[in-house]
């Protein structure tokens, strides 16, 4: 049951970001002709239609997606290759296709201006950190903000348990930094790499007293060797929604940090897919629902600061080519710019593969009962070791 609980959560996340595609192509005056509220591939029920869009059921039942007509390249009349027949076909359908979208006030997404067309392409992204921020100002409102991080487990080789910390042990300071405050995982986040191969005094809060110990901090990977959870501590609502409009950027703040230390081989890391996510939302689950919750914030961040990165097939590569277009003051070759996305989908689609059969055999070969689960909070700091999130459908 837990496994479910984590699918329809992550699936729930995709569905919001491709709504908010959906919404802001309204907005633009595109015409959106299919969305499929839950499931990739084919369609395989129509539930009903609304606005010229029709909302449906797909064969494959995880993620969700929108087709914006005119975003993508389709059928060319005049191609050669094609008989005078199909040629004719294809001309009907979109002439039928055009007068239908003319006549509900619609248009082609080639065919609006270029705010219209940014604001469509944002709008997924954009529903998932609005939707971060939600979750993370209820969960703050609802439980406390967290205001210290805490140990929860150790890997192997830690430096926190050769000097001698425990879990339950909360940190208080790194050297001269304090690590509480609003967001204490980004300050411990900050503290560490500050510290990096060198013996530094840790001072955590274990019951009612406070104890330092000189620990030495890893060069490259997770600096202190630990995982995390969060001590949560209600204060006013006030502060509660700013941090939760706040919380977002912070974590992207971190997993940019995180992403550049790894691509600059500062740091070594472990790239996960949608399973690694799932089993890090079901363990999340044994922390309780604020832990659960956060981590679904976490992970609607990700989901839309990686769409927004300037990669092929993404939001962030779409906008791209509009900023060209911005500079150039000429449209892009649809053709060329289609080539371009499809060979970056395929490419993500033989990354997202490789990757998802490495978390596969991972999940075969580990032992369920002894899995640690980890904090939201420990997703994003130095010392933990979360999977990235799959590009969104």
């Amino acid at each position: 049951m837990d496994w479910l609980y984590a699918i329809l959560a992550l699936s729930s996340l995709i569905v919001i970001h491709e709504f908010g595609h959906y919404v802001c192509a309204r907005i633009g005056g595109m015409h959106v002709d299919t969305f499929s509220v839950l499931g990739i591939g084919p369609v395989i029920v129509e539930l009903f239609e609304y606005g010229g869009t029709r909302f449906v059921l797909s064969a494959i039942p995880f993620g969700a997606y929108v087709h914006i007509v005119g975003m993508e390249p389709e059928d060319d009349a005049e191609d050669p290759k094609l008989s005078p027949e199909d040629q004719r076909a294809i001309r009907v359908e979109k002439a039928a296709a055009a007068a239908r979208a003319k006549e509900m006030g619609y248009a082609d997404y080639r065919d609006r201006p270029l705010w219209a067309r940014a604001l469509a392409l944002f709008g997924g992204p954009g529903a998932n950190y609005l939707a971060a921020m939600v979750i993370a100002a209820g969960v703050f409102l609802g439980f406390g903000m967290p205001t210290q991080v805490q140990i929860t487990s150790f890997s192997d080789d830690s430096g926190a348990q050769a000097a001698g910390l425990q879990a339950g042990d909360a940190f208080v300071r790194i050297g001269e930094q304090s690590v509480v405050g609003a967001s204490p995982s980004l300050l411990l986040n900050e503290a560490t790499s500050s510290y990096r191969g060198q013996t530094v005094d840790v001072t955590v809060r274990r019951g009612d007293q406070e104890i330092t110990e000189p620990v030495v901090l890893a060069s490259d990977g997770p600096a202190l060797g630990v995982n995390l959870g969060v001590n949560f501590v209600r204060g006013p609502a006030g502060a509660a929604v700013a941090q939760g409009v706040r919380y977002p950027f912070i974590q992207t703040k971190i997993q940019l940090n995180g992403l550049w230390s790894m691509i600059t081989g500062k740091t070594s890391g472990k790239v996960g897919g949608p399973v690694a996510i799932a089993r890090t939302y079901k363990q999340s689950l044994a922390l309780g629902l604020p832990q659960f919750l956060l981590f679904g914030a976490l992970i609607s961040t990700v989901l839309g600061m990686f769409n927004l990165l300037p990669l092929p097939a993404l939001d962030g590569g779409r906008l791209l080519f509009l900023g060209v277009e911005a500079i150039s003051r000429r449209k892009v070759s649809q053709t060329v710019e289609g080539w371009i996305h499809a060979s970056g989908l395929l490419a993500l689609l033989a990354f997202l593969l490789v990757v998802t059969v490495f978390d596969v055999k991972e999940l075969v070969q580990d032992d369920p009962a002894q899995a640690t689960p980890q904090a939201p909070a420990s997703s994003v700091d130095d010392d933990a070791k979360p999977p990235e999130p799959p590009p969104a459908p």
